[in-house]
């Protein structure tokens, strides 16, 4: 029986490749069967009839598996395609996935950020808001004492400007007016500083005719016997343990003197500081209405470009008004005076609450409080520098005492000899008799040491700057004027402040009142709890 060649034969195409050895395998199967079956067909024509249709049944079968392989093999192919893509979509969500992850993360930290930022804002706004209630209630405070103040006049009232009722005519002369707040380190001072003022206003045709310490403290202290002393109450009495800023009560207890008739005793006040040394008496014609005499501080700078805003701020006029002074020392009539000293304490408690200027003008700002309320009453000063200021020199700066009455001992000297560049002499107030430091008056007072002789190599200051001859010279006089002063003082009772009969007694009223103590200890209680909640 010949083989049907109109059967057809399996097709092969690219999708088979990786079948096809099996294929080849089962072909060879059938060839081998097929020439086993032809030579047995020589023997028998049945047999070779079989085997023919063997090979038919066998290449249908191989026709179906190879359909099989090539259905196994789409699938297959299907399979990984749709692996691939879902492994690419995936891949596609995991980066989407990552982005918006990023994008979360980067609003959490703006939100973080703003959240920050909201309590910054927050914490400011707290603050002023407590600065706001501490000024308010600061002003309150002011005014009860004010209308306590006027309530025991016995209803008599108090012009706001020139002589109170009641009060006989000032009489020609210069009242020096020092304030204190009674502590260790300024009540030396003081006696320093009387003592001296003594010696000169006991010369012929010295304008000084009076001397008034106002103490602005909450109780007596050891000096009301030796110095003539107003007290009025203090409006802080922690200062008088210690504060950061004790001059605070400088203006407010001026502003009360001005309603008592020690104030108008004199037609012209010459307002000092502790640490002066009067060194000659006053003999320059007293200034005229509007018009007083006061130095020049090289350090309160009005036009300064940094110091503008705030003297806008403060002042309303150009800053070229404002004079370049201070507080001390300033001469001037007692009614011009009286119009400065109410603006001065206005001016002073606006620059507190102002931070900017706080900052800018530091320890000195009551100082530009005084030169602005100057410009704001009218008062023009006549301020020439050394050695023609008829007030005051700062030794060690100034190198000739000229015609000023006073020297201000506010900087140390330390002199080397720059021979063998070895220190020869040395005083600072801030180190004499400790400083600030100590329970009790200092007693006895000490003198300072005796400057060493004048030689022709000079000395050399602390700051490397060269110490002239005029310099020594006008140092020389202070020592020799301060130690006439202690002097005087030890030659006393002893040493002792006037009215005590013991350094322990003297001690024993120098100390603070109970309401001095709480105080302080209510002002270090809020500080250490606003530390805690911080």
């Amino acid at each position: 029986m010949m083989r049907n060649s109109s059967r057809p034969a399996p097709k092969h195409g690219a999708g088979t490749a990786s079948v096809s050895l099996v294929q080849i395998i089962i072909l060879a199967v059938v060839i081998g069967l097929g020439v086993g079956s032809l030579a047995l067909g020589r023997l028998s024509g049945s047999s070779n009839t079989m085997a023919l249709e063997r090979i038919d049944d066998l290449e249908a079968e191989l026709a179906k598996t190879n359909d099989k392989m090539k259905l196994a093999w789409s699938q297959t192919e299907s399979r990984k395609f749709l692996q691939e893509k879902e492994g690419k979509n995936m891949q596609s969500e995991i980066e989407s996935l990552k982005q918006a992850l990023d994008n979360k993360s980067k609003e959490l930290e703006e939100m973080r950020t703003r959240v920050d930022q909201l309590q910054s804002v927050e914490d400011t706004l707290y603050e002023d808001l407590r600065s706001s209630k501490t000024a308010l209630k600061k002003s309150v405070d002011k005014v009860e004492t004010q209308l306590k103040s006027l309530a025991g006049m016995q209803g008599k009232p108090v012009k706001p400007q020139g002589r109170p009722e009641g009060f006989p005519p000032p009489k020609p002369g210069v009242l020096a007016i020092v304030t204190s707040n009674g502590n260790r380190y300024m009540n030396w001072q003081t006696r320093i500083c009387y003592r001296s003022y003594l010696r000169q206003a006991s010369k012929p045709g010295s304008k000084f005719k009076g001397y008034l310490r106002l103490l602005h403290r909450s109780s007596d202290d050891e000096l009301m016997d030796e110095v003539p002393t107003v007290r009025i109450p203090t409006e802080h009495p922690d200062c008088d343990v210690w504060c950061e800023y004790p001059v605070a009560d400088r203006g407010p207890a001026l502003q009360k003197l001005l309603e008592m008739p020690e104030f108008w005793e004199y037609e012209h006040v010459m307002v000092i500081e502790t640490d002066y040394v009067f060194v000659a008496p006053l003999k320059i014609p007293l200034p005229a209405l509007s018009h007083g005499v006061a130095f020049p501080f090289g350090y309160i700078t009005p036009q300064y470009e940094g110091h503008l805003d705030i003297m806008r701020r403060h002042y309303g006029g150009p800053p070229s008004d404002i004079p370049g002074t201070g507080n001390a020392p300033v001469l001037m009539r007692v009614e011009d005076f009286q119009k400065v000293v109410p603006i001065w304490s206005e001016v002073t408690e606006a620059i507190d609450n102002d931070p900017e200027a706080v900052e800018k003008l530091g320890w000195v700002r009551e100082m530009y409080a005084y030169s602005i309320a100057s410009a704001k009453a009218g008062i023009k000063y006549d301020m020439p520098p050394v050695p023609d200021n008829p007030l005051m020199v700062q030794p060690p700066a100034d190198d000739k005492l000229g015609k000023a009455v006073l020297c201000h001992y506010t900087w140390g000297a330390i002199l080397t000899d720059p021979d063998t560049e070895k220190e020869v002499w040395r005083w600072d107030k801030r180190e004499y008799a400790q400083g600030q430091y100590g329970d009790k008056p200092v007693v006895p007072l000490l003198e300072i040491p005796e400057m060493p002789e004048w030689k022709d190599t000079g000395f050399i200051t602390q700051d490397k700057q060269e110490f002239t001859k005029g310099k020594y010279e006008l140092l020389k006089t202070m020592v020799h004027h301060f130690n006439l002063a202690v002097q005087d003082l030890n030659m006393q009772n002893g040493g002792l402040p006037v009215g005590f009969k013991s350094l322990d007694e003297a001690a024993e009223r120098s100390k603070p009142s109970k309401e001095a103590l709480d105080a302080r200890r209510k002002v270090e209680d809020e500080k250490r709890a606003k530390e805690e909640n911080k």
